[in-house]
């Protein structure tokens, strides 16, 4: 019984001892970086779920695919916001939904030649800017879609549609919105949704950890995030953004 209790002691002290490395990238506004800090509301329920498992952790804004590998190969790696799919379920240790999401294929209010379609396979003749490893162009890419031109962040996306160098931009509204926003443009002058894209996914963002991670320590999170979710601090953060 000596040992026994020795060892849950060590293995308490193993995991309360960790710092998290927390990853994210710049997908305003839920994960963004201003003025040297990163905010966002998903940022805002990520701190508040590790202070609340009293962790230490630091956040680091990097390009997706960087960081969503990253997460995969080192222990105590948190990710977020990440959409969840059957392609990267096996890949990572889910902790749970933090915000909802909806992407759209935008383009140009100009482009008169570009009309609202209804189904997906009409989008395959025009050019897309798409994030590299990102949910949506990881989704593209299994349906068969070859007219990607891929990039490390969104901002680049929008930067290649205003010089009309793609056709289409997947990417949730409220993101195009906050870049158009710090250009000092408006979307609905701007940008037009042609096409809403559906199916493949649950519409949700996530915080994930990689398999290399400790269970304990994902169980440990996961229930702190379902503490804020059950004592009201989620839905106060959610009502402050």
């Amino acid at each position: 019984m000596k040992y026994l209790l020795c060892g849950l002691w060590l293995l308490s002290q193993t995991l309360w001892a960790v710092t998290i490395e927390v990853v994210t990238e710049e997908y305003p506004p839920y994960n963004y970086l201003e003025q040297g800090q990163v905010k966002g509301i998903s940022t805002a329920i990520v701190a508040a779920t590790l202070e609340r498992a009293e962790y230490d952790y630091k956040i680091t804004i990097l390009p997706w695919s960087r960081a969503y590998h990253q997460t995969q190969k080192n222990p105590n790696t948190l990710i977020y916001s990440i959409s969840r799919s059957q392609q990267r379920e096996p890949y990572f240790h889910w902790i749970g939904v933090i915000a909802d999401i909806q992407y759209h294929f935008f383009t140009l209010s100009s482009r008169q030649d570009i009309q609202p379609f209804n189904q997906l396979k009409e989008a395959k003749k025009f050019n897309i800017g798409s994030t590299r490893d990102d949910h949506v162009e990881q989704f593209l890419v299994l349906q068969g879609f070859k007219k990607l031109q891929r990039n490390n962040s969104h901002e680049a996306n929008l930067e290649k549609l205003l010089m009309d160098r793609i056709d289409l931009w997947p990417v949730a509204k409220e993101t195009a919105s906050y870049y158009l926003h710090k250009r000092a443009l408006d979307l609905s002058n701007e940008l037009k949704i042609v096409y809403t894209i559906k199916d493949f996914s649950d519409n949700k963002l996530y915080i994930a950890m990689g398999l290399q991670t400790d269970i304990e320590i994902v169980k440990k999170i996961r229930k702190a995030l379902n503490e804020i979710k059950q004592d009201g601090t989620y839905d106060k953060l959610i009502k402050e953004y």
